[in-house]
């Protein structure tokens, strides 16, 4: 990070104007600790050399405060640089995953809308039912710029959104004058009666390729899965777009066949605030978040019997104001949603399995929520290491007779970091890219979560009941498996 710091050669006070620069969300104030860099966060100064006493700082908006910087030194090139034809195609839920898609692809900058085709599919899945049924829709699109890629500076993304569709039904569509048909399935109808399964994967962030390996065997293994929930720091520097090219290039042949849907973790926000993640997410994401906050980077939809809703959890670390407006919003629709299963996901743990790093804050002002409404799992990334708690309420295990949250943090890149025995670690393990399932059970009404590595081990597993009376307390069974080989264990119950 960078600041610019203004001082008089010679004694006295230093006027500063700003007429050279473009003055929205910049300010003038006199240098001293504990005072930010940036606006809209409080990272305080805590120590300023003698040198900059009396000075004036610049201080730049937080999503600007690479606007500092006095000279840009990287350049780079994509790998994988866009063409005329669609590519990076990636489909997500509507607010109601049974009723609504979306759909987003790439394309060069010289294509300012594609044709798409969409229709219910044939018995075989693979081509329309009924060829009179094909909607035709022109996709909308924006110019994306990235002036340091050298061989790919402008791109287009596309977008497209269908609504009216019917539950649990397969869909055929396709991009531009691409013949071929693809595939994907809506979620099944919200009356319970239907199991369904999720897929859940942390940071994808490091080691790309070995991330897309373990994508596709999870893909592989879990076929009938309805779709993927994706914890923040999906690439490693959110604002260079050779990392987004990869990322998409080793995602191809699942995105645009199983529906994804991820949340901002902070190195999306590297550089400039989430610019490249709003880029390829925002118009495909449901736009039901708080006002306040950026349309994509917090959101909730249903599936099936499920309501998941997404935080944005940098800026809730890093601006408590638009935690607390976060908070408000989830305590509201949480307690709209009949879902029987409740989830909730964002990037920074709440129950850390990081051996320094802990969110205290995030902790006290989220956890009141998630104990009111009783939800049920909260998925997380950032630390880069495997935790799962036992149920929990009111940051304490609860003794199995009453309602509890499970938290859980995963990581599915190849960047790891250690951790240490915490009175709340169920089960742990460090150095291993997993990935995990969601199994809903709705007549038994039991929720099934399994953590899997790409050789196909159950590292862990739990499985949640309830009653069949509403809102009736559940009685959580724990069962876990044996130490995964390779790692390092930490005590479990």
């Amino acid at each position: 990070h960078y600041a610019v710091f203004v001082r008089s050669e010679t004694p006295g006070p230093v006027a500063v104007g700003l007429d050279r620069l473009e003055p929205t969300g910049w300010h003038v104030l006199p240098a001293r600790e504990g005072t930010s860099a940036a606006a809209e966060v409080s990272l305080p100064i805590r120590h300023l050399p003698a040198a900059l006493r009396g000075s004036m700082l610049l201080q730049p908006r937080h999503d600007a405060r690479h606007a500092a910087l006095l000279a840009r030194g990287r350049v780079w090139k994509t790998h994988v640089p866009s063409s005329r034809g669609p590519d990076q195609v990636v489909i997500s839920f509507g607010e109601d995953a049974s009723r609504a898609l979306s759909w987003t692809w790439r394309t060069g900058s010289d294509v300012p809308s594609t044709a798409f085709r969409v229709a219910r599919a044939d018995p075989a899945g693979e081509f329309p039912a009924d060829p009179r049924e094909v909607r035709v829709i022109s996709s909308r699109s924006e110019r994306v710029e990235t002036p340091d890629l050298l061989n790919d500076p402008s791109i287009r993304r596309h977008r497209v959104t269908v609504s009216g569709l019917q539950p649990g039904t397969k869909y055929v569509y396709a991009i531009g004058d691409d013949s071929t048909w693809r595939s994907v399935r809506t979620a099944p109808a919200p009356d319970r009666s239907e199991p369904f399964r999720l897929l859940y994967m942390g940071d994808p962030q490091c080691g790309l390729e070995d991330w897309g390996k373990l994508l596709r065997v999870a893909r592989g293994k879990f076929p009938d899965a309805g779709g993927l929930l994706i914890a923040g720091d999906l690439v490693d520097r959110g604002n260079e777009r050779s990392n987004w090219d990869h990322f998409f290039l080793r995602a191809s042949g699942v995105f645009d066949a199983l529906p994804m849907m991820p949340c901002a973790g902070n190195h999306e926000y590297l550089d400039m605030g989430p610019k490249l993640y709003r880029a390829a997410f925002e118009g495909n994401l449901p736009r039901n978040g708080p006002a306040g906050i950026d349309p994509g980077l917090v959101y909730s939809f249903t599936y099936a019997d499920a309501f998941v809703a997404v935080l944005d959890s940098t800026l809730a670390v890093s601006d408590p104001a638009r935690g607390r407006v976060q908070a408000d919003w989830l305590d509201e629709a949480l307690g709209r949603s009949p879902a029987t299963w409740k989830l909730v996901m964002f990037h920074h743990p709440v129950y850390a399995s990081h051996v320094t790093r802990e969110s205290p804050a995030l902790r006290d002002l989220l956890v009141p929520v998630f104990d009111r409404h009783h939800v049920d799992l909260v998925l997380q990334g950032h630390d880069h290491a495997y935790l799962r708690t036992p149920p929990m309420r009111s940051g304490k295990r609860t003794t199995g007779k009453g309602e509890g949250t499970v938290y859980v943090v995963s990581v599915s890149g190849t960047k790891f970091y250690d951790q240490a025995p915490r009175d709340y670690t169920a089960v742990g393990f460090t150095n291993l890219a997993t990935y995990q399932t969601l199994d809903f059970d709705g007549p038994r009404r039991r929720l099934t979560f399994r953590a899997w590595d790409i050789a196909g081990r159950q590292l862990d597993r739990l499985e949640i009941d309830k009653l069949d009376t509403p809102n009736a307390p559940r009685r959580p069974k724990l069962q876990v498996s044996s130490s995964p080989p390779g790692s390092a264990r930490i005590p479990r119950e």
